[in-house]
This record gives structure tokens, sequence and C-alpha cells, in this order.
């Protein structure tokens, strides 16, 4: 693990290929922040399970060792496969106070990995959370942190680069991710510190980090009114990038208008004698109209009958191909939610549905396309097959969601037409939340 992997790079650039179309976009930034030649400690916020380590893996050109939680290299088969992809198990608590006693082993790995100038990661949180909530940090970073650096008279000029992981969906394919690289942290101004107690340092260095991984997430402090804040971030976001001047549509951007709109939210009752229940009371009522037109509490803007029209064209135009995607892929959509059903930490679905997508997917593939064979007996028609096989799964799964979206656009198209009651209601429970709230961000 020390040295560079001819075979993990291969590896990781077809499981790059694959990841980067599990989802409908991957964006990263502040890139430049990733030192060169130097040892670094990645510590990332944990969102997502397996699908965060991949998400740092994909986007920064090291091949990082990862540690991670112990339980998931317990088969033995995975322990192999873990392992050629640079990960070591970190013990917890839960794990069984005897084995809190291989984090040493674990964590003087970890040492000689940074003296090879090679680079770690670790989630500082010990375990992932569904909530866009920076969890306390535990010190495994300041403890593996000080090692290296006392092992080498604080010459090593060890970096430590906090990571922000952003995912628009933790469950669903076909969303958005968006991974943002902070400025690294070194240990030399807690050197003196470290001399004079341990302790101290470990604690004053895991709050400068606690503190500088908030400032690369959407990280929500009112946690009492979470689903408030995390339903307010989605309605008010397209308003926000406007006010903002960052109108597009992008990752990025919509990072910068969640982050406003939580943060500037926050601030506002936290400093005023206002009850935060006039705005809770406001977005129930707007997601009630939400509710009787089908449709999801954002701000959804009327299409035009051009827009609308146009659109069921497409579909219509797309429907063979969707329907032989759908036909050829159903073996592996039952798998999906055969194996989903039973998983009861959606933070596992994820994680799960790409397992299954460049292990066990590419086998069934092939035996697709042998049966296939078997049938026309054309060795060229059967290479055309397999490679349309993956083409139109993705076809299809972009179909889906696109129908979804087109769905909830021509319910509240054909209801305005109609001026329908609902309609009305969703109409002035919407105007009222947006007066309401650009009277606290105006």
């Amino acid at each position: 693990m020390t040295k560079w992997s001819l075979g993990y790079e291969i590896l990781r650039a077809f499981v790059r290929f694959l990841f980067r179309r599990f989802y409908k976009e991957v964006n990263s930034t502040g890139n430049e922040n990733i030192p060169n030649g130097k040892p670094m400690i990645f510590a990332a916020n944990h969102q997502n399970a397996l699908m965060d380590p991949l998400a740092i893996i994909f986007t920064n050109p090291n091949q990082t060792v990862f540690l991670t939680r112990a339980d998931i290299f317990d088969n033995p088969i995975l322990l192999k496969i873990f392992s050629f992809f640079k990960m070591l198990p970190v013990y917890r608590i839960k794990d069984g106070a005897d084995s809190l006693k291989n984090n040493e082993r674990i964590f003087n790995k970890s040492v000689e990995i940074l003296e090879a100038k090679m680079s770690v990661a670790l989630f500082p949180e010990a375990s992932h959370t569904d909530k866009r909530h920076l969890k306390t940090l535990k010190k495994a970073v300041p403890r593996i942190a000080f090692m290296a650096e006392e092992k080498n008279d604080f010459n090593l000029d060890l970096q430590i680069v906090p990571v922000g992981i952003y995912y628009e969906d933790y469950v669903h394919t076909n969303s958005r991710l968006f991974i943002n690289y902070g400025k690294p942290l070194s240990l030399k101004p807690f050197k003196e510190m470290a001399v004079e107690n341990k302790q101290k340092a470990y604690i004053a260095f895991k709050n400068k980090l606690e503190e500088t991984i908030k400032e690369l997430i959407i990280h929500i402090k009112d946690m009492n009114n979470y689903n408030l804040y995390e339903g307010i971030r989605l309605f008010y976001r397209p308003l926000m990038r406007k006010k903002l001047n960052i109108e597009e549509d992008t990752n990025l951007n919509n990072f910068k208008a969640d982050r406003e709109t939580t943060d500037r939210l926050f601030d506002y009752y936290e400093n005023s004698d206002e009850s935060i229940e006039d705005l809770s009371s406001l977005f129930s009522s707007f997601k009630k109209s939400c509710k009787k037109l089908a449709i999801k509490p954002i701000l959804n803007n009327r299409k035009n009958s051009f827009n609308i029209i146009a659109r069921i064209i497409l579909f219509i135009i797309g429907l063979p191909i969707f329907v032989y995607g759908f036909i050829n892929n159903i073996l592996i959509y039952f798998l999906f939610s055969t194996l989903i059903n039973k998983i009861k930490d959606k933070q596992f679905h994820s994680s799960v549905k790409f397992a299954i997508s460049f292990t066990i997917l590419p086998i069934i593939y092939f035996i697709q396309s042998g049966i296939f064979y078997a049938f026309i007996g054309d060795w060229s028609l059967t290479i055309a097959y397999l490679f349309s096989l993956g083409f139109t799964a993705h076809f299809a799964n972009k179909y889906r969601y696109n129908w979804i979206d087109y769905m909830q656009d021509f319910r509240l198209w054909i209801n305005s037409l109609r001026n329908s009651k609902a309609y009305k209601e969703y109409e002035d429970s919407k105007n009222s939340l947006i007066q309401f709230l650009d009277n606290i961000y105006n």
C-alpha cells in the first residue's frame, strides 16, 4: 500500500467510467488545494456509505489508502477486494472493546504510508448520516497526524486536506454529486501545544478541522427544525441563485445558493425575536397544496404548451429504446429491488446498486449475449447486442427519471389551463411563502 499500483490504476479507470455514469453529474472544486508530492490525510464528512470513498478516489489523482469501518472486512472475499482497493479496517467500540487494540497497528501502518509520501483518507465522524449536518468529529485524524509528525520531529510537512461531499440525492441514481476540496491544514501551529499537552493539541486541531469542514458542506445547524430547513433549501434555490447572480443550474452554484439559504435563515432566527413557527406554517400549507397536485414541494415553474407537447413527442420517439433497455435489464432491476428491500439503512442503497453494476451486471450481460448468440449464431450481431445493453440501460434509467419530472410539469400545466381550485391554492401558498422568505433574505 506504500507504492503506486498499475493494477489499481487500471481498475480505477474502469470503475471511474461506471461511477460517472451512475450519477447525472459529478463535479469537484478546490482540486488546486491538493498538494503534489507531500504526505496527505483527506478528512471528509461521511454521507453515503461506500460511495463517499469512491467520490474522493475518482476526483483526485492520488492512490489514496482509506481507513474504513472494520465490519465490512468480515467476509474473506471482501477482505481481498478492499485490500486491493487500498482500504484498511478501523475498529469502533461497537466492534467490541477488545478489537480497539487493533487500531494501533492500523494507525502505525497509516504512518508508514504517510512517510512514503502517499495519502490516507478517513471520515472523522466515524459513521455516516442521512442529514446535511456535520457530527462531532472523533480523534482519529489528529491521532494519526500527530503520530506521523512526532515520529519525524515535525519535519514530515504533513498536509490535512478537508473535504466536503454533497449529494443531491443519497439513494437514487441520475442525481448530482459534488466534492469540495478545502485548503490543507498543517500541524506546525500546534507543535508547541502538543509538547506541553498532547490531548489539548488533539482537541484544538480537531476543532479547527471541524470548523473547516463545515465551510465545505451544507451544515444545517438547527436540528430541531431540520426538515423545514431542508425544504426551504430546495424551494428557494433558484431565487437565491438569482440574488447571488449565479443563475446557471450547476453543482457549484446550487451548493453556494443552498449554503446561503440555510446559513442566513439560521442567523435570522438566531438573532431575532421572530418565531420560526410562522415560516413552518406557511411551508406546511405550500406542501399540502403541492400534494393535491401530486408535485414536489419545490419552486415549480409552469411550462408553456409548446414545451409540454414537444417533450411528449420526444418521449414517444424514445419509447422503443426505453422498452428495449428495460426488458433486457429486467433481471438487474429485480436484483436491485430484492437486495435493497432487505437493507434498512438507506445510506447503503447507492453502494449496493453500484456494487452490482460493476460486478454482477457484466456477468449477466455476457450470459445474455451467450444466449443471444446461441439463437442468432452471428458474432457481429452478438457483439452489437452486448454493447447495446449498457447504452440502453443508461438511456432507460434517464428516460424514467425524465418522465417523472415531465409528469409533474404536465400536472401543473393542465391544472393551470383549467385554473383549478388546487392550482389556485398552490399559487397563493407559493407566493405567500416567497414573499415571507424575500423579507428575510432582503
